[in-house]
């Protein structure tokens, strides 16, 4: 069947055979809040003080240029993800997406892996916030030493209630908590600058010295990983004005965005470093404490526990935004009846997804209490926060899947379709798609020559911890299988269609 390109604003879901939720979720959200949201999400201040150091103990100045590879990457593989968002005029974002492109099965299958990838890294991320909160109430402000599990727990409180408002609510407390951290970022930046460093702007930032060090590649893989919910943008669109124009608009402008903001913060790190940190950072120096140290030296000494107050900022705003997109993911598997349709209802004043934001807090406090039980209740939170490392790598290889699985959807899509090509016809809905494919298959194929250096859990373990990925889509292929031919009515709606 031949999508027909959607107009300036969907329309609104229909109920279909067994649907007996009335109530959708709505908004007025505009471009500004879904980058927001897009940012949040993206966590800078949190990639800027930890993996940024990283990439420059890898790639030394490679890291920057590994940072506009990377924004190239994504930029070209947004421009077919946009045109598939114009002619997909459906909800559900990568749950619909692949669906269109690649049929019901398949679409089920990598819908689960976005489920199960975006839940893993909310649910191990409280342990990182709990973590952070613990540190600086404990360590910086000197307030009674309780355990990171207590300020976790505070921590998924406020964001429940945060959720289960109508989205604009969400959406104003992202924007307040992201322009704090790039303000901050900022601030150490043009400070940087202003000194000069110890040797001045390198000449080796854009040069083939930068780019032909041995550990480029492992920066081009973490520096994908710094874009991590530029995707997210779709997931709001039931929320948004004009759903297509804002859409594609909020995801251009995230990338690029968040692609400047990381290269200036790059250029500025190295410059603040100079070549004899930059050196001992590649021979094995301590690179943690990398930016707080850089802020210190170029602004003060009240700027490290500054830094760590906004990280817990930083933090609490990555978690909003996941929590948002696990909820409408729930939300949606609720509307077309492959989970229990009450997750499927909208609250009828704030047009939230309140029971699925229901749901996922209770998923969050169970998930703090196990982190915590089999580590021990540690109050520190050091075995909680390797917790956090691992599930993370994990996600970070589910999200190349799902943009890997995305990029074919888009070629397979236009391919059945031709038809249905926006004005600009070849880039958009081939040669694009055709690029952005090939630069996620490179990112992919280094996640799985890195899999130890993503999760750190030995290359053994790690490779077993991957396998998780593809054993999810397996499952949920199967059960798109299983609901063809017992519940042929959900099989019809799988994608929101």
């Amino acid at each position: 069947m031949t999508e027909r390109p959607s107009t300036q604003s969907d329309a609104p879901h229909t109920s279909g055979p067994g649907d007996t939720q009335p109530q959708r979720i709505q908004g007025r959200l505009g471009v500004g809040s879904v980058v927001f949201a897009v940012l949040a999400w993206a966590a800078p201040l949190l990639v800027i003080v930890g993996v940024l150091p990283s990439m420059t103990g890898f790639a030394g100045v490679g890291v920057v240029p590994a940072l506009l590879v990377t924004m190239m990457i994504v930029l070209v593989f947004s421009v077919g993800y946009n045109a598939l968002t114009r002619y997909v005029d459906r909800p559900g974002a990568f749950y619909a997406y692949i669906t269109a492109g690649m049929g019901r099965n398949l679409g089920l299958g990598g819908a689960f892996v976005a489920l199960f990838t975006y839940s893993l890294l909310l649910l191990s991320t409280w342990a990182a916030f709990g973590f952070y909160a613990r540190h600086f109430f404990v360590e910086d402000l000197g307030v009674p030493s309780l355990p990171w599990y207590l300020f976790a727990l505070a921590g998924v409180a406020l964001a429940g209630v945060s959720a289960y408002g109508n989205v604009e609510f969400s959406a104003k407390t992202l924007a307040v908590a992201l322009s704090i951290e790039i303000l901050l970022v900022l601030i150490v930046n043009l400070r940087i600058f202003f000194d000069g460093g110890p040797d001045g702007v390198s000449t080796e930032l854009f040069t083939s010295d930068g780019v032909t060090t041995g550990g480029f590649g492992l920066a081009v893989l973490f520096a994908f990983l710094c874009f991590g919910g530029f995707e997210s943008s779709a997931i709001y669109r039931e929320e948004v004005k004009d759903p297509v124009n804002t859409i594609t608009r909020a995801t251009y402008v995230a990338v690029l965005v968040i692609g400047a903001f990381y290269i200036l913060a790059a250029i500025a790190m190295v410059t603040g470093l100079g070549s004899r940190g930059i050196a001992e950072a590649q021979q094995g120096a301590e690179v943690s404490t990398m930016f707080s140290d850089l802020a210190k030296q170029y602004v003060g000494a009240v700027m490290p526990s500054l830094v760590d107050g906004l990280v817990i900022i930083s933090t609490y705003a990555t978690l909003l935004a996941q929590h948002n997109a696990v909820a409408r993911y729930l939300y949606s598997f609720g509307r077309d009846g492959v989970f229990s349709t009450s997750l499927g209802t909208a609250h009828p004043k704030h047009h939230s997804p309140y029971r699925a934001s229901f749901f996922v807090t209770g998923m969050e406090i169970i998930a703090v209490l196990v982190i915590a039980a089999v580590t021990a209740f540690e109050a520190v939170g050091s075995n909680a926060f390797t917790v956090y490392i691992r599930a993370n790598g994990i996600g970070a290889v589910g999200i190349v899947v799902l943009l890997w699985l995305v990029s074919l959807a888009v070629i397979m899509y236009f391919r059945r379709h031709p038809a249905d090509g926006p004005r600009g016809g070849a880039w958009r809905t081939r040669a694009a798609p055709i690029l952005g494919l090939v630069g996620i298959s490179a990112v992919f194929v280094l996640s799985v020559s890195n899999l130890d250096a993503l999760i750190g859990a030995g290359p053994i373990v790690s490779a077993v911890l991957a396998v998780l990925v593809p054993l999810v889509f397996v499952v949920g292929w199967v059960c798109a299988r299983t609901l063809r031919t017992r519940r042929p009515d959900v099989y019809a709606r799988i994608g929101r269609q």
